[in-house]
C-alpha cells in the first residue's frame, strides 16, 4: 500500500557537517537504485519521477530535515556553521557579508540573517550596520576590527537594500551633525592600497540614492577617483545625475568607457547629455583608445557608435597607436560597421596579416583558408597582439569566429584582455558553449588570468559578483569540474544552481578508501 504522508522531519544538527550530508544523499541514492525497501519508502511520499537521480535524493534528505530544497538546506548549514564561530570571527564574517570585501560583493540577506541570529553581539561596528549606535560614539574614531570610522560603516552597509535604508540615513545624518567627515574612507583588509570613499560605498555597496544625496549635501567630494566610474554601473540612474550636479568631472575617470562595457543605449545617452567627452583619449584603457574604439572592442551596436558621433565623436580620430576605427571594426569581425565606415571613406588596413585577421574575426572560413593556403605558416608569423584575437572574440561571444580560429590551429591559451585566456573570458561570461568548445581544443581549467585566478575562479567571481545577462554559470562550472577543477571551498557563497552543481559533484566522488563503482 502506498504511503503518501511524508515522515516527520528529522533534526538537523546544531553544527552540521555538509560533507556528511552529501554522503547521506549519495548513500540514499545508491540504496534507492538497488531497490532497498527503506530507501523506496523514504522517497515514495514525494512522487519523484524515475530514474532515481542525485538531485532527487538530495531533495528527499532536505525535506526530511525540514528544508524545502537542497539549496535551502546548504544555506541553513552555512548559517549554523557561521553562528558557531567565536565572536571575533563572527564579527569579521558579518562585516565582509554586509560591506563587501576585496572583489567580493556584499551579501545583505546573509549578513542580516547572521546579525539576527546573534542579537546579543553588538559591538559598535555591527550596530552601525543596522543604523544603530551609542549616543556618545565619537564620530571619527576608527572602530575595530577593520579600523573603520563610523560614517564609512553606515555608508557602506548593504542592509540599506533589505529594509534598513531609513534608519541608516538617520544615523548618517546624526554622525554628520556630530562632525563626522563626509569624505571618510573604509579600510578593506583585502584591498589595502587606500581606504574606499564613503560616497563610493553609498552608491556601489549600499546602492542608496538617499545616502549619496546626504553625503554630497555634507560636502563629500564627487571627484574621488571612484564614485563616477562606479555610478554608471548602477541601475538607479538618479545617482549619476546627483554626482554630476554636485560637480563630478568626467575627464580622466574612464566612466564613459565603463558605461560602454554595458549594452544600454539610454544609459549612454544619459552620460553624453551629462557632459561626458565622446572624443576623450584615455591612456589607461586598452593602451590608449577613444570611446568609439572602446565601443567596438566591447561589441556595442552601430546605434551606440552613431550616438557617440552625434555627440561629437570624430569618426576619423585615431587611437594612441595611430589605428583608425575601421581597424577596430575589422579586428572585431564587424562587417556592419565596416559598411557604415566605408560610406564615410574609411577602410581598414589591407595587408595580408590584417586581411587574415579580419576573415577569422568575421568567421569567413573561405577567405581565411584561402589566405592560409597561400601562406601556410601565416599563423606562426602573427605577433602576440595579433594572437590576442582569440580571447578578444571569446570575450565578445563570437562562437563562430573562435570555432574557425581553433580549427585553423590558433594557440588556445594565449592571453588577451586582463591577461586572460579565451577560456577565462568565456567562463566569466557564463558562455557554456564556448567553454565546451575551448576545452575540446585543449584549454584547461587552471589557465591563469591577470588577477592570479583560474578559469574556474573567473566563472565563480562573475556568477557571484558580476553575472553577465544570459550566462549559464552552473553548466560552465560543471564543465570545469569535469576537466579536473577542484570543488570550491566550503565557505564559498554560491548561487543555488552552482551550489547544486558542487553538491552533485562531491556526492559522485568515491569515499576515501572506497573501491570505485
Amino acid at each position: 500500500m502506498s504511503n503518501d504522508t511524508p515522515p516527520a522531519p528529522r533534526t538537523l544538527a546544531a553544527h552540521p557537517d555538509p560533507d556528511q550530508l552529501r554522503r547521506q544523499a549519495k548513500d540514499l541514492l545508491r540504496a534507492w537504485r538497488a531497490g532497498d525497501t527503506a530507501a523506496l519508502q523514504r522517497a515514495e511520499p514525494y512522487r519523484l519521477p524515475p530514474p532515481p537521480r542525485l538531485m532527487q535524493a538530495q531533495l528527499v534528505l532536505a525535506r526530511e530535515l525540514g528544508q524545502p530544497s537542497w539549496a535551502a538546506l546548504m544555506a541553513e548549514v552555512d548559517r549554523r556553521r557561521a553562528a558557531a564561530l567565536d565572536d571575533a570571527a563572527y564579527t569579521e564574517r558579518v562585516l565582509a557579508l554586509a560591506l563587501g570585501r576585496g572583489y567580493d560583493a556584499p551579501r545583505p540577506a546573509q549578513a542580516l540573517a547572521l546579525l539576527l541570529a546573534r542579537p546579543a553581539l553588538r559591538p559598535p561596528a555591527l550596530s552601525l550596520l543596522l543604523g544603530e549606535a551609542p549616543d556618545d560614539l565619537p564620530p571619527n574614531t576608527p572602530l575595530a576590527p577593520w579600523g573603520a570610522p563610523p560614517l564609512a560603516l553606515v555608508a557602506f552597509s548593504s542592509l540599506a537594500r533589505v529594509g534598513f535604508e531609513a534608519v541608516l540615513l538617520a544615523q548618517l545624518q546624526r554622525l554628520l551633525a556630530a562632525g563626522a567627515d563626509p569624505n571618510a574612507g573604509l579600510p578593506d583588509p583585502d584591498a589595502a592600497e587606500r581606504p574606499l570613499p564613503a560616497l563610493y560605498g553609498a552608491l556601489a555597496r549600499a546602492q542608496s540614492l538617499a545616502l549619496v544625496q546626504a553625503l554630497l549635501a555634507a560636502g563629500a567630494d564627487p571627484n574621488d577617483n571612484e564614485s563616477l566610474y562606479h555610478a554608471v554601473e548602477q541601475e538607479d540612474r538618479r545617482i549619476l545625475d546627483a554626482l554630476v550636479a554636485a560637480g563630478a568631472r568626467w575627464r580622466g575617470t574612464n566612466a564613459l568607457f565603463r558605461q560602454l562595457d554595458f549594452d544600454s543605449l539610454p544609459h549612454l545617452q544619459q552620460c553624453l547629455a551629462l557632459g561626458a567627452d565622446a572624443n576623450e583619449l584615455s591612456p589607461t584603457v586598452t593602451g590608449g583608445t577613444r570611446p568609439l574604439h572602446h565601443a567596438v572592442l566591447r561589441g556595442r551596436s552601430l546605434a551606440q557608435l552613431q550616438c557617440l558621433v552625434q555627440h561629437g565623436a570624430d569618426i576619423h580620430a585615431r587611437d594612441a597607436h595611430g589605428r583608425n576605427l575601421a581597424w577596430y571594426a575589422a579586428r572585431a569581425g564587424r562587417t556592419d560597421l565596416l559598411a557604415w565606415l566605408a560610406q564615410h571613406g574609411q577602410q581598414p588596413p589591407d595587408n595580408l596579416h590584417e586581411r587574415f585577421l579580419a576573415a577569422c574575426a568575421a568567421a569567413d572560413e573561405a577567405t581565411a583558408r584561402a589566405l592560409l593556403a597561400g601562406r601556410p605558416g601565416l599563423i606562426g608569423e602573427l605577433s602576440p597582439s595579433d594572437l590576442q584575437l582569440l580571447p578578444e572574440q571569446a570575450q565578445r561571444g563570437a562562437l563562430g569566429a573562435v570555432h574557425l580560429m581553433l580549427a585553423l590551429g590558433w594557440p588556445v591559451s594565449v592571453p588577451g584582455p586582463w591577461q586572460a585566456s579565451a577560456l577565462n573570458q568565456a567562463a566569466f561570461r557564463g558562455d557554456a558553449a564556448m567553454v565546451a568548445l575551448l576545452l575540446q581544443h585543449g584549454a584547461r581549467w587552471h589557465e591563469r588570468n591577470g588577477y592570479g585566478g583560474t578559469a574556474q575562479g573567473s566563472c565563480l567571481h562573475a556568477a557571484c559578483n558580476e553575472p553577465v545577462a544570459g550566462g549559464h554559470y552552473a553548466e560552465v562550472l560543471r564543465l570545469l569540474l569535469a576537466d579536473g577543477a577542484p570543488a570550491p571551498a566550503e565557505d564559498e557563497l554560491l548561487p543555488d544552481d552552482l551550489a547544486d552543481v558542487v553538491a552533485a559533484y562531491l556526492a559522485a566522488q568515491p569515499a576515501a578508501g572506497a573501491e570505485p563503482n
